[in-house]
């Protein structure tokens, strides 16, 4: 895929991005509690594109999962993670397989992307001990996590040359977590794995870098 996408981007490669943003999101996490509560997470990226359909970067993430027993359940399980992650990933757009000049809907569409991404989490855990329900039990640990990203990118604002200065991004994110511990529950029959997901709008600024080949670029709006 990155064969083609550089192969069929040769027009494109004298012309390229660094983009630093910031968003906000809602995170939810399916960790074993009976009823998951949807907090506040945020985050900082840095993202580099060589040529203007793909791009890999790096995301700093912080902010809270929880869970708490449904009502009338048997199960106790409840649970509040102050967590903060680490994510490299790389995320190819929809303009990667056609030229989006031909129509206005071909030129909308292919702002969407999709990647994939691994990195670590570290989590700061307060939940309630089974054992002793009046007991809350505070604990820390770190898991390894895969990322699946979608999104939709564009720019609002423009420099002189028409080049994107700042643009917003709206993303889905899935994460899944490898191991027990995302709750702070090790028992036996808990799963070796769980998942939280966060949707977020972001804003990245534009730095355009220019080779000495000139302006016979293609622009990225």
């Amino acid at each position: 895929m990155l064969l083609f996408v550089f192969g069929s981007s040769s027009a494109q490669i004298k012309y390229q991005q660094i983009t630093l943003g910031a968003g906000a999101g809602a995170a939810t996490a399916y960790a074993g509690a009976g009823q998951p509560q949807t907090k506040a997470a945020f985050y900082v990226g840095a993202d580099y594109y060589p040529v203007q359909v793909f791009n890999f970067g790096m995301e700093a993430q912080s902010g809270t999962l929880s869970g708490i027993p449904v009502p009338g359940s048997r199960d106790l399980k409840s649970f509040s993670n102050s967590y903060k992650a680490v994510i490299l990933d790389a995320n190819l757009y929809l303009g990667a397989f056609f030229d989006g000049r031909q129509s206005g809907f071909l030129n909308f569409i292919r702002n969407f992307y999709g990647g994939v991404g691994y990195g670590v989490m570290f989590n700061s855990i307060n939940n309630v001990d089974l054992a002793n329900p009046g007991t809350t039990n505070n604990l820390t640990n770190t898991l390894k996590v895969i990322s699946f990203k979608s999104g939709y990118e564009f720019a609002i604002l423009k420099n002189r040359g028409n080049e994107p200065l700042l643009k917003a991004d709206l993303s889905t994110r899935f994460y899944y977590v490898d191991g027990k511990g995302l709750d702070g529950y090790y028992e036996n029959f808990a799963k070796n794995h769980s998942f939280y997901t966060y949707y977020a709008i972001g804003l990245k600024y534009t730095f355009i870098l220019k080779t000495s080949y000139g302006q016979g670029y293609k622009k990225y709006d």
